[in-house]
């Protein structure tokens, strides 16, 4: 009778719930890489030497998971009060998580295994997108985050036997995720500009002009060239280049000098104005030759 009585007293004791270990660390964006918030996703780092340290737990790096819970507004202190439980995994389900009258606020969802995130990373760039899932139905999905919430984060080490929580880290600062905006307020036209860009763009635009008019003038003269004074004609800049002021032309019958135009403002080859002209020698007659020398005689 006593042994019953003594039994019973025990069965009335209070059972201690089972402490979660609290670790130094706490789960942030990975600021490396592009996007890493947006509307509904947010980009952390993964849980890398959180759960190294620990001793004598009922599984091994192989076997224990690592969780994360997202959670927002009072989804922090609800978490707290459930943690303990043997059926944490399932008490907020996801589609259900931030829905209805009286929402849990928060939801769970596998990272991976333990022996997944050793302390030294193999690549630099190693992340963990909440929300990767999308819009998701079962039960510990990676879903979206409520658009416009601020949520926190924080890693859970799992039995992956009993499914029973072993540690955790700390909560994260809450990361404000970026809100749509409405079309209608959104500019239609371009942004404002400073004094100094308009005064540049103007400077930039004259200087434009003031070129294309200059090579206007240059193409111009070099198309057109100049003209002669006499007959009006064009004149190239090729003939310039001949230095010959003056030549008869013998071939023709009734032969006049001909002077080179181009020559007339440049005499710094020469001294004479012309070619010395070709005199012309008329016939003797020997007759009359014979004559002259014996009129000398």
């Amino acid at each position: 009778m006593e042994v019953y009585l003594v039994l019973c007293f025990i069965c009335m004791l209070p059972i201690p719930a089972k402490s979660i270990t609290t670790v130094d660390c706490k789960p942030a964006i990975n600021e490396s890489l592009a996007a890493k918030i947006t509307i509904n996703t947010v980009i952390l780092q993964q849980p890398r030497c959180c759960f190294d340290n620990l001793t004598n737990l009922p599984c091994t790096s192989n076997t224990c998971e690592i969780w994360l819970v997202p959670a927002v507004d009072t989804g922090l202190s609800t978490f707290d009060a459930n943690k303990a439980s043997s059926a944490i995994l399932s008490l907020s389900p996801y589609p259900t998580a931030f829905t209805g009258s009286s929402p849990a606020n928060y939801f769970l969802t596998k990272v991976g295994l333990q022996s997944d995130f050793p302390c030294v990373s193999p690549s630099p760039g190693g992340y963990f997108r909440v929300g990767a899932d999308g819009a998701c139905s079962t039960t510990n999905c990676n879903g979206f985050l409520p658009q416009g919430s601020s949520p926190s984060f924080k890693y859970l080490l799992v039995d992956s036997v009993n499914k029973t929580v072993l540690a955790e880290t700390k909560w994260s600062d809450s990361i404000a995720l970026y809100t749509l905006k409405d079309p209608g307020t959104l500019g239609d036209g371009f942004a404002g500009r400073s004094g100094a860009m308009v005064v540049i763009t103007t400077l930039l635009s004259v200087a434009a002009a003031v070129l294309l008019l200059f090579l206007i003038v240059v193409l111009a003269l070099c198309c057109c060239g100049g003209k002669s004074k006499g007959s009006g004609s064009v004149v190239g800049s090729v003939m310039g280049s001949f230095r010959i002021p003056r030549y008869d032309t013998h071939h023709l019958k009734d032969p006049a000098p001909y002077d080179n135009p181009a020559y007339e403002k440049e005499r710094k080859y020469t001294t004479q104005d012309t070619l010395p002209k070709t005199k012309a020698t008329s016939a003797v007659n020997p007759v009359t030759q014979d004559t002259i020398k014996l009129q000398k005689i």
